[in-house]
């Protein structure tokens, strides 16, 4: 959808989901000894989504653009006799909350040359692992902020950019595997040079 004469661009969306028989693999010691999987419960999820995209006539070369998503999930029914899922508790890899928000501005440094700089930040909310109890861990939250500045001419552009500004060891994945927790993070701090020709 376009809004103020053009300047803006947004897109939205509201939904609902009715999950029956969501298959996970359990482990519960008063059933067996070993993981097996089953259709162990039913769940929802709500939630929200929005991009938008803004370009401001009275500041040429301005845009700002993001997107989010909101997100409320839950188990409401165990269909299997366990105490290894829980009524109530949140899905897998599903954070109440992300969002990005990135901004880039352009000028003309001469005929043949334009300059730009870009900031970006990046937000999760902490989100779980799993749905059973005993491999389940807990990601943090985290939020990483990216930064790039060039130079683009009609062949050549070079560009300095650093990625998670701040270091931050985002927890992005993980699971519990032979009684360990293993969790992958973000790449740390990566400062670079990129040269483009094209020809």
């Amino acid at each position: 959808t376009e809004l103020l004469d053009g300047q803006m661009r947004f897109n939205g969306s509201a939904f609902y989901v009715d999950i029956s028989r969501l298959q996970t693999t359990i482990f519960d010691p008063s059933i067996t000894n070993l993981f097996f999987s089953a259709n162990a419960a039913n769940a929802e999820i709500r939630g929200v989504e929005a991009d938008f995209t803004v370009a401001p006539y009275s500041m040429p070369g301005l845009t700002v653009s993001g997107a989010f998503s909101i997100l409320d999930t839950e188990i409401t029914e165990v269909l299997i006799p366990t105490t290894d899922v829980i009524v109530g508790n949140e899905l897998a890899f599903a954070p109440s909350f992300q969002g990005n928000l990135r901004a880039r501005y352009e000028w003309s440094l001469s005929n043949d040359w334009e300059a730009f700089i870009q900031p970006q930040v990046t937000h999760s909310a902490s989100k779980f692992t799993d749905v059973i109890e005993i491999n389940k861990l807990e990601l943090d939250s985290y939020t990483v902020f990216d930064l790039a500045a060039g130079v683009k001419g009609e062949q050549w552009s070079v560009e300095l950019f650093g990625d998670n500004l701040f270091d931050e060891r985002a927890q992005i994945s993980g699971n519990y595997v032979n009684d360990r927790p293993r969790i992958s993070t973000s790449r740390p701090l990566t400062v670079g040079l990129r040269v483009g020709f094209d020809y």
